[in-house]
């Protein structure tokens, strides 16, 4: 009697394993947990249509939206998705960051764009250039999130000393310190991977300029001029450099 009721426990189990594998179940931000590659494709469909379009909009130099924030958080579950079921993908962790980046949640920003230079190793997309594009994109993105980071510590030193609290004061400006070089690490890591990108050298030569380093900010900005005058980036940095 006691093996056979063993054995019937064993197959109500495997019943409920398998009834509970072939059950949607959601990760806590609502999306379903993908499951197998055609998923994969059709969440990272859903993402692009709602994400992508504002992307393009902002690169160009347009505007963002409360309406377009809005979107890009609605977006950011599905690259979550993703990443949690395929986290070699560089594209992945490269739609999060810049959804992070847009709706100014810079810390995160980094850390997605960070995971997209990594992945640039280990990415077996199908269309390898493709890939390799979007990996040296998160690199100049993350040079730029990570000063940004670097010049709210700086904000921090300055209200920290203020306000005599010198031990907080040192330690927000070795952290500014730390983001100043991965941010300058970061974009050489785009502009060697991409020299002839002007809007990389522009990026480059901001980092080169927040660290008083205007002769080599200069020579950046002037290759970036002659490659393509007409980028924002380029525009703005020359005008602060007066070249």
């Amino acid at each position: 009697m006691k093996n056979w009721w063993i054995g019937v426990v064993a197959i109500i189990a495997l019943g409920a394993i398998m009834f509970l594998s072939d059950r949607k179940v959601q990760t806590p931000s609502g999306i379903d947990f993908i499951r197998n590659d055609n998923q994969y494709a059709e969440v990272n469909n859903r993402a692009a249509i709602i994400a992508y379009p504002i992307f393009e909009r902002v690169d160009a130099g347009g505007d963002l939206t409360e309406d377009d924030k809005a979107k890009l958080r609605e977006a950011l579950p599905y690259f979550e998705a993703m990443g949690t079921y395929n986290p070699t993908r560089v594209k992945t962790f490269f739609g999060a960051g810049k959804c992070f980046m847009l709706i100014g949640e810079k810390q995160k920003a980094a850390e997605r764009f960070e995971q997209a230079v990594l992945n640039k190793r280990i990415d077996k997309d199908p269309a390898p250039l493709e890939m390799q594009a979007t990996a040296y994109e998160a690199a100049g993105l993350l040079a730029e999130v990570t000063m940004d980071l670097a010049a709210e510590e700086i904000a921090n030193y300055n209200s920290l000393s203020q306000a005599n609290d010198m031990v907080g004061a040192e330690a927000a400006k070795k952290r500014s310190l730390i983001y100043y070089q991965k941010a300058l690490e970061s974009a050489n890591i785009a502009v060697e991977g991409v020299p002839n990108a002007a809007r990389y050298l522009a990026i480059r030569a901001n980092v080169y300029l927040a660290l008083k380093k205007e002769d080599l900010a200069k020579k950046d900005i002037i290759k970036a001029k002659g490659i393509n005058p007409d980028d924002y980036r380029v525009k703005m940095t020359a005008k602060m450099l007066g070249v």
